[in-house]
């Protein structure tokens, strides 16, 4: 009985501090326009991003066999492993250079630079997975 009542006392107090939150933020976004407008912006270009680096691997599509014939007549496995490093970080450095472009090329406080550098890990790691899938799916 008493775990119910805490159930409902809690959910009581979780959804007035959750409207307190939402009318608070929207008090501030109300207040402060310029603000809201400059993260619109922000969460435009990220996403434009998203969508670009997400694209931009898919192309390996068009020139993997190409790539698959040419590693499989190299001598050594180091230099097949390199052609794909290679691919990857194209890929990799293409997605830094449109976000720092995007950026205006400045890049303004140490949370911001964790942040980019973890997306442009993630990018790295996703154009790695969809070049070695493309791979194998070509490879077949």
């Amino acid at each position: 009985m008493f775990a119910d009542m805490a159930k409902f006392v809690g959910g009581k107090i979780a959804t007035a501090l959750i409207f307190l939150a939402v009318a608070a933020g929207g008090y501030w976004c109300y207040q402060n326009p310029e603000a809201l407008k400059s993260m619109a912006q922000v969460v435009k270009l990220t996403i434009v991003w998203i969508v670009i680096a997400a694209a931009l691997p898919w192309s390996s599509y068009l020139f993997m066999r190409p790539l698959l014939a040419r590693q499989a007549a190299m001598q050594s496995a180091g230099s097949a492993a390199a052609t794909s490093i290679a691919v990857i970080g194209v890929y990799s450095f293409a997605d830094i250079l449109l976000a720092l472009w995007m950026a205006g090329w400045q890049v303004n406080g140490g949370f911001t630079w964790l942040v980019l550098i973890l997306g442009f890990a993630a990018a790295a790691a996703y154009n790695f997975v969809i070049c070695e899938s493309l791979a194998r799916q070509v490879d077949s």
